[in-house]
């Protein structure tokens, strides 16, 4: 006779929490993670350049994400998916990307090379209804260096203008998933938004008299906000259709910002004033729908819409003009293996994808968007330990219009997810 017992092992999830809030301090604290992770001068407005926080899967995607589910993969764009990861599995995952930029601007170009972590996550199911995901990302980032030379109005003087922006503000993450019926989830998540983005101006007289004024200002984030998700999929003989959404309401983010300001001329020396305002800044309200088709285990086919409501927005009670933003994506993904393969290439995961993106800002009345095509691979590890996620997209962004600046870009994002088993199974004969 033989008797099978589950077993699950000892301090796990401690031992696992306290190993995922160490790396985090690391990933928080490295000058990688929010600082010099773009190089766009468009990051100058609103809240900088708003980053992608999704998986490698997402991403070779073109960023669809509503509707797709995965026993192996934390969807936190969607936290409803969550219901359904694989309840055996403890799930981490590891994200890095490299961003090679060539920015156009009428006859001159320059190239940039641009590198930051992703995301860092870990999640599991807690009960066979309920899961939850704890992870950190980056949220927006600055990362602009201009330079400007103008006439001052009413004078024959000219005036040298330097504009720099470093910094940006990251989101720590918890996440969790309810499945309500077979086919139907929902999903809450629960953000700390945190970080501060960094703006220096300096401005020199070109004139017999030296005068230069310098400002600083901080914006330093330290609030909660949070967005739902939803999931349900319908059984239609070979295949499955599913359907995804996502909601987040507006809401005012507390906040602190610094402003310090110096004067200098030779004839009076430096004068310096610091000010410390207490106030808040809105992250918009924002929704999403998507779809997706899967026909067995092999093929998924899915498209998301996201709109975000930027124009409603104000950063300590001031208005900055933004405009809502639109986002498009479709993408597809096959997956090979059939649970038999031995050749290598037969066992890894195919995607394809595209998006436009509408973008949030508007300069001299051009409307600065983004679109793109993106490809990646999912190359399995010995023994189903995890999956190595590759993805590369090529996008374009902004104009070359009023003597504007065209980004073309390829990004190329490395995603690791790492499987750990949470039981140990024992036979007694």
């Amino acid at each position: 006779m033989c008797n099978i017992r589950m077993i699950v092992k000892p301090f796990y999830f401690i031992k696992k929490l306290i190993a995922f809030l160490g790396v985090s301090l690391l990933f928080l604290t490295s000058s990688t993670f929010a600082q010099n992770s773009t190089s766009s001068p468009y990051s100058y407005y609103g809240l900088g350049e708003l980053n992608q926080n999704g998986s490698g899967n997402s991403i070779s995607m073109g960023g669809t994400s509503l509707a797709y589910r995965d026993g192996g993969v934390l969807n936190i764009q969607n936290p409803a998916a969550l219901a359904y990861i694989d309840s055996l599995k403890f799930i981490f995952n590891a994200g890095m990307a490299v961003k090679y930029t060539n920015l156009n601007q009428g006859d001159k170009s320059d190239a940039f090379n641009d590198y930051n972590l992703t995301r860092l996550a870990f999640g599991f199911k807690v009960s066979p209804r309920y899961s939850t995901a704890f992870s950190v990302s980056p949220y927006s980032s600055l990362g602009y260096d201009i330079a400007k030379r103008e006439k001052v109005i009413g004078s024959e003087t000219y005036l040298n203008r330097f504009l720099k922006g470093s910094g940006g503000l990251n989101q720590l993450i918890w996440s969790n998933g309810v499945k309500v019926t077979k086919n139907f989830s929902l999903g809450i998540n629960g953000i700390y938004l945190f970080g501060n983005n960094t703006r220096d101006e300096i401005i020199t007289l070109e004139s017999e008299s030296t005068y230069t004024y310098n400002s600083k200002t901080k914006l330093i984030s330290q609030g909660i906000y949070f967005n739902l998700g939803a999931q349900y999929q319908i059984n239609l003989g070979k295949y499955n259709f599913s359907l995804g959404a996502k909601y987040q309401p507006r809401l005012a983010v507390d906040a602190e910002q610094v402003i310090e300001v110096t004067n200098y001329s030779s004839g009076f020396g430096a004068v310096r004033h610091k000010d410390t305002d207490d106030g808040a800044f809105d992250v918009p309200e924002s929704y999403g729908l998507g779809f997706g088709i899967n026909k067995g285990k092999h093929l998924w086919i899915g498209g998301d819409f996201l709109h975000e409501k930027w124009s409603d927005t104000e950063v300590f009670k001031k208005s900055y003009s933004l405009r809502d933003r639109n986002k498009f994506s479709l993408g597809m993904e096959y997956k090979a293996n059939d649970g038999y393969a031995r050749k290598f290439f037969k066992k890894m995961t195919y995607r394809l994808g595209g998006f436009y993106d509408t973008g949030y800002i508007t300069v001299e009345d051009e409307k600065i968007g983004a679109m793109g095509l993106s490809l990646g691979f999912g190359i399995p590890m010995a023994k189903n330990t995890g999956m190595i996620n590759l993805a590369i997209e090529f996008g374009t962004s902004g104009t070359t219009n009023n003597n504007m600046v065209r980004e073309d870009f390829t990004r190329i994002t490395v995603d690791i997810n790492l499987f750990e088993r949470w039981f140990v199974k024992r036979k007694y004969h």
